[in-house]
């Protein structure tokens, strides 16, 4: 089971980077619409043909008249859909940081900048593989906009690039699909997952199931330290309840050798070895530095090319996410390994 540790909205979120010249020259030589045929569509313009085929061999008028009305029928939806995607305006805005493999929200607002006209059936969204699916729209006022929520999941850490955003319709009679891309490539920080159950004991040094090692972490005489505010990776058996009932907060009890005890994370980040023995490290040390912080431990991190020291609170353990979410391996010789000790 997959839990989240209390850490703060940051100040930084996924920064618009444009591009250099090469991207301006790309978008300007970009076709300002998309179009794709349905397979409504082809079968529609099959038809199309075999009867233009048949009024040119025969010369019937009437079949004239059934092609120049198939003819209007396209004509028609091309307007209409260009009516409906002209003056739609996208914003997104990201959240400060998003968890791998975990689902993360983000906001899309739409706007029909239109004075007289509604835009009708259109979705709007990301069109990429990390959007779980496309908003649908039946009818966008003119004048009006609407605040839509995007379901992302991501399967890898590091900055993301969302790319641009995209809306398209195929109104009015699905013959086609029409649509428009709104620049806006954005970038949002992925941290690496902490899985509780990934989490290292600083005496053992190696994976401890959450029971095990809180038993492990509570100290010798089981002697009362004092309260502090409730996270999410804590044990919800030692909260507080008369201390929560009287203040409105969950508060959770602490013992001797539970808080104020450093542990420093070594992950020696070489580049041998696969892949993903490497991302397995890299959510082992995330998990491990989400569960001491959330025991009230002092928490630090060391690679071959970086050095944090021991903190507590949650803006340090954003600090340390952060670090591990862009780390690479480095050009030493051996496998990757991950260590906890106390200094």
């Amino acid at each position: 089971m997959k839990t989240r540790s209390p850490i703060p909205s940051s100040p930084r979120s996924g920064p618009a980077r444009h591009g250099g010249r090469g991207d301006g020259l790309r978008r300007y030589l970009r076709f300002p619409r998309s179009l794709s045929v349905t397979r409504e569509g082809k079968v529609f313009i099959g038809v199309l043909l075999v009867i233009g085929l048949a009024a040119v061999n025969t010369g019937n008028n009437l079949l004239y008249l059934v092609v120049a009305a198939m003819l209007s029928v396209i004509t028609v939806s091309g307007l209409m859909s260009e009516t409906t995607l002209r003056g739609l305006r996208l914003r997104r805005s990201l959240p400060p940081f998003a968890y791998k493999g975990s689902p993360a929200y983000i906001t899309l607002c739409v706007e029909n900048r239109k004075r007289l006209f509604s835009s009708y059936s259109f979705s709007a969204g990301g069109g990429h593989s990390r959007l779980s699916s496309q908003p649908y729209l039946v009818r966008l006022g003119p004048g009006e906009s609407r605040e839509l929520r995007l379901e992302y999941l991501f399967t890898e850490r590091g900055l993301a690039n969302l790319g641009p955003m995209r809306v398209s319709t195929r109104f009015p009679f699905g013959l086609f699909v029409k649509g428009k891309e709104e620049a806006g490539r954005q970038e949002l920080l992925v941290l690496p997952s902490i899985d509780r159950g990934l989490a290292m004991d600083a005496s053992a040094g190696a994976s401890s199931a959450p029971s095990e090692s809180h038993s492990a972490l509570r100290g010798s005489g089981d002697e009362f330290h004092g309260l502090r505010e409730y996270g999410l990776t804590d044990d919800a058996r030692h909260i507080h309840w008369k201390s929560a009932a009287r203040k409105e907060q969950l508060l959770i009890k602490e013992f001797e050798g539970g808080a104020g005890k450093a542990v420093m994370i070594v992950f020696e980040n070489r580049r041998g070895g696969t892949g993903a023995e490497f991302e397995e490290l890299v959510d082992r040390a995330a998990a491990t530095a989400a569960f001491h912080i959330g025991k009230g431990r002092p928490v630090g991190l060391k690679t071959l090319g970086k050095s944090v020291p021991p903190r507590p609170g949650s803006p340090h353990l954003f600090e340390l996410l952060s670090v591990l979410a862009l780390v690479t391996p480095e050009h030493a010789d051996g496998p990757p390994s991950l260590r906890v000790v106390s200094p």
